[in-house]
């Protein structure tokens, strides 16, 4: 039963990206439910350039099912238009190694991939290129 079990991720549209925070192990159930919760958000965006804010800090080593499930959505995100990623990467090693074959698909040439210190130097890079407004 799932009663009273809270989500595995997190999921925030702001402006023109979202912010997606991880948490713990990534079942190909809960990893199911993200791709429908992550797609029924970008949906409005997709008709333009949009970006992503990744939190994967807190996320923790995943059934293969589950990485391939991520795969196929980073495809999809890609063919819809996702243009800049910016990454929060947790500290151990294997968890990045895996994280990262986890979205080892190809990507497109115009893909802004950065890695960010924390959630500041990620809205500033967001802010800087265009996705995300100011706090004026």
């Amino acid at each position: 039963m799932q009663r009273g079990q809270t989500k595995a991720y997190q999921l925030q549209l702001i402006d023109r990206v979202l912010w997606v925070q991880v948490f713990g192990v990534s079942s190909v159930l809960s990893t199911e439910e993200y791709i429908r919760d992550f797609r029924a958000l970008v949906l409005p965006l997709v008709a333009e350039p949009w970006a992503i804010a990744l939190d994967v800090r807190q996320w923790q080593a995943s059934p293969a099912q589950a990485l391939e499930l991520m795969k196929q959505n980073s495809v999809w995100a890609f063919a819809h238009n996702l243009h800049h990623v910016e990454l929060l990467l947790p500290a151990d090693e294997m968890l990045t190694w895996q994280y990262l074959k986890a979205t080892e698909v190809e990507k497109p040439v115009y893909l802004t991939r950065h890695i960010a210190e924390n959630e500041e130097t990620a809205r500033l890079s967001l802010q800087a290129a265009g996705y995300l407004k100011g706090a004026d």
